[in-house]
């Protein structure tokens, strides 16, 4: 690479993080002022924004090891993000140029730090062994809401470059896999689960064949094992409580087959807009957008609001900026709404409570708060086991068991 570019693109990249410091910690939507930061810079392609968007987003997920060194040294602090940034098409120049004389990132999160701590310590005073303290890279409170996710292998999964996760969603499973096979995606299937698709990070899915005829949909196998822990059977008639975007509706209607039905709602009605797209992309008919959920129904579920720990490894920025007062406020929101939804459940129906966080708090917490006043309901056992922790109530889904976001699920069984 030309050296002045090599030094003008490090530079950009210190201005952009240097731009988004002050709001570390204090804006929850910190990817829209990414993305407005890149808009105002228009002298920057879409082949760069790629790359300042890793180079971003791997400075968000390892802060505590790369803020020490932004204002004593910025060029081996965006040396550091270099190395640790994800080996990619948009990031491989940058970091043969950057970083191309240190050793090859290890794969283990302990590694990293051991090799990081040799490196800097060369030529001088040793570093302190907690200055790459892996257990530093999620906030220390949080240790009390989830002690595993401070434990390899779950650890390593909430601080790496997620993979793209589809759920593919026709019969004809040939045109999927021979179009990712043409675009040159390397791809994997989980055995529990046939029709989820792993893929590389960089693999720009929505500009697939596949995904605008709605053969796929992008879901990550964690959300996917959510509703394979409830006994949904074909032909019942669901409610969609917190549908949102609607991937768990889309894979919901899936189940129930054509004879089943699901009803479809979120407090955010704007929202739905996208639902109903996505529902004519995959041709599936059976899905009704409601304002309000009808009298019974065979299930319902509650894909509730909620602190999003669940998601760190793509949302890095909210480790900072999540607080417990910040799950406190969440967990009156999920009561009042698991308590709202659990009206329209028929006698002998299921109320499925899930949660993209890792905190007992609003996962176990709440599930047994709520038994507690409704004593017409009990904890169902999942049909099958998939490698989560069932706590007698639901299960966490912890991200490192099969490389996913992690997620909570508790099915909960009305008396007949």
């Amino acid at each position: 690479m030309n050296p002045n570019i090599a030094a003008n693109q490090q530079r950009l990249f210190l201005e952009f993080l240097g731009e988004l410091r002050p709001h570390l910690g204090r804006d929850s939507s910190l990817p829209r002022r990414i993305k407005e930061i890149f808009a105002r810079n228009r002298s920057i392609g879409s082949r760069d924004r790629k790359l300042y968007r890793e180079l971003v987003y791997t400075a968000l997920r390892f802060l505590p090891w790369i803020e020490p060194w932004l204002d004593r040294d910025p060029p081996l602090a965006a040396k550091i993000t270099a190395w640790l940034a994800p080996e990619l098409k948009p990031t491989s120049v940058y970091r043969a140029t950057h970083c191309g004389d240190w050793p090859p990132v290890p794969e283990r999160l302990a590694d990293k730090a051991e090799t990081l701590a040799a490196l800097l310590s060369a030529g001088r005073e040793p570093l302190p062994e907690s200055h790459f303290d892996p257990q530093s890279l999620l906030p220390a409170w949080f240790r009390d809401h989830c002690p595993k996710a401070f434990e390899s292998p779950h650890l390593d999964a909430l601080n790496s470059r997620a993979n793209v996760w589809v759920r593919i969603q026709c019969n004809e499973r040939s045109l999927v896999f021979d179009e990712f096979h043409a675009r040159g995606w390397a791809y994997a299937t989980s055995p529990d689960f046939p029709d989820a698709i792993s893929l590389p990070p960089n693999a720009e899915v929505a500009t697939s064949d596949a995904y605008r005829r709605g053969f796929v949909e992008i879901q990550d196998l964690g959300s996917q094992m959510v509703l394979a822990h409830a006994a949904i059977l074909p032909g019942q008639r669901w409610l969609d409580a917190c549908a949102g975007a609607g991937g768990k509706t889309l894979q919901l209607a899936r189940v129930l087959g054509a004879q089943g039905h699901v009803d479809a709602t979120d407090i955010r009605v704007e929202i739905l807009d996208e639902l109903a797209d996505r529902a004519k992309r995959a041709r599936l008919d059976n899905i009704s957008i409601v304002r309000a959920a009808a009298d019974a129904y065979d299930g319902v579920l509650v894909d509730a609001p909620c602190s999003g720990s669940g998601t760190w490894r793509r949302q890095p920025h909210l480790k900072w900026y999540v607080k417990p007062e910040t799950i406190a406020s969440f967990t009156a929101t999920q009561l009042q709404i698991l308590t709202a939804n659990a009206k329209p459940v028929r006698p002998g129906g299921l109320l499925v409570y899930a949660t993209c966080s890792l905190s007992h708090c609003e996962n176990a917490d709440l599930a047994a708060e709520f038994l507690r006043s409704h004593p017409e309901f009990k904890p169902e056992l999942p049909p099958k086991n998939f490698g989560g922790e069932f706590d007698g109530i639901g299960t966490s889904l912890l991200p490192g068991t099969h490389d996913t976001d992690g997620f909570y699920v508790a099915t909960l069984r009305r008396n007949p």
